[in-house]
């Protein structure tokens, strides 16, 4: 690809999520810290296998977090235990009665006995900051009876669990009243470095950045980026101090050719990549790309030196695949179809939730050969 030398830098800001103390919690009081999560370490100390089992699949079937095979290196800890550990009596899924013994194991009655004490054993989900050891989130459900079954009750906490994120996540959303673009150094646009640098800021009470650090991506972006996070502006949060992070992507996008000089380049560019975030609750977010190639600059457009802006809108299903796409801005017939074919093909990985819809745009140029090293 040509550069022009032309800065496109894009931010975005994500939304991070903290909690509070545990056990029967329903909400999770300070959403902040599950928000900036990324990864996560299931602990199963339920003492039955087939329990653990269909909670961490149930965790994988969802998605939003990265399961770690070492706690010490996960962002969250979910430890699955039960209570109280002693033999009792239970309700089985189907009406039937059933007893268990201290190490888990459930034995059927051969005849239902209704006139044993039920249910006598729990069990309980617990979210943990393994930075801090703080408990942010717990809940508990009875084990066993018509609502479990016999080992699903992981299996539905995990699913609450679910929920109180995504409430977490609307109610700790941040709303963005300034940004500032950052400045690109001469020396680095000369050595076309390119890249994302993310930022890690602390917004007070008044909605002004207290702290920004740079944490990933090209060293020599991190003045810059650092300087311009200082300058955000947010509205007032409900739970001050939040900790956030900001996504600076460094680039260049096509610059006009001089006046009178006609493109001897025709490229198609992605103006904005993933992540893709719905506003609507319960609707899937896309995490990631599994087939996503550009689409072609058809032939006759290139002769005719057609360029534009195509901003498709495109619905995605649960397996990620894209089951409806359509034109919002058309630049040309012949672009139009072509894209559309394109992003029909595209698929996604995607979180757990329901069908939704999301916003593409494309830039079609004709470029010049107008940026050169030195």
């Amino acid at each position: 690809m040509r550069f022009s030398g032309h800065l496109l830098a894009i931010c975005f800001v994500l939304i991070l999520v903290a909690a509070s103390p545990a056990q029967a919690q329903k909400l999770i009081a300070n959403p902040q810290a599950i928000a900036s999560a990324k990864t996560i370490y299931f602990d199963d100390r339920s003492g039955v296998e087939a329990v653990g089992k269909k909670a961490l699949a149930e965790l994988n079937k969802w998605g939003r977090f990265q399961i770690l095979s070492d706690r010490k290196k996960a962002d969250l800890i979910l430890v699955l235990s039960t209570d109280p550990k002693g033999a009792g009596n239970l309700i089985l899924s189907g009406g039937q009665t059933g007893g268990i013994d201290s190490q888990g194991h459930v034995e059927e009655d051969p005849v239902p006995q209704y006139n044993k004490l039920t249910p006598v054993r729990y069990a309980i989900l617990t979210l943990i900051d393994a930075g801090t050891g703080t408990n942010l989130w717990g809940d508990s459900q009875r084990w066993g009876g018509l609502l479990t079954g016999r080992n699903s009750v992981g299996e539905h906490l995990v699913q609450e669990f679910e929920k109180q994120t995504w409430a977490a996540e609307r109610r700790s959303r941040l709303r963005l009243v300034k940004s500032v673009d950052p400045a690109y150094p001469a020396e680095v646009l000369k050595r076309h470095v390119e890249g994302t640098v993310t930022v890690r800021i602390v917004v007070d009470k008044n909605g002004k950045v207290s702290e920004a650090k740079a944490l990933t991506g090209p060293a020599e972006l991190f003045p810059p980026s650092v300087e311009a996070a200082k300058q955000y502006q947010f509205e007032p949060p409900q739970d001050a101090p939040v900790t956030t992070e900001l996504e600076m992507r460094y680039g260049y996008s096509p610059a006009p050719c001089p006046p009178g000089k006609k493109g001897d380049h025709a490229e198609v560019f992605y103006a904005e990549k993933l992540p893709m975030n719905t506003e609507r609750p319960g609707f899937l977010k896309v995490v990631g790309d599994i087939n996503e190639p550009m689409p072609p600059y058809p032939e006759s457009a290139r002769e005719a030196g057609v360029e534009g802006d195509l901003e498709l809108f495109i619905s995605v299903a649960p397996s990620g695949d894209v089951v409806g796409a359509r034109v919002l801005k058309s630049v040309d017939p012949v672009i139009d179809e072509a894209a559309l074919a394109t992003v029909r093909a595209w698929k996604f990985k995607v979180t757990r939730g329901e069908q939704a819809g999301f916003p593409i745009k494309f830039l079609y140029r004709m470029t010049c050969d107008s940026f050169t090293n030195k």
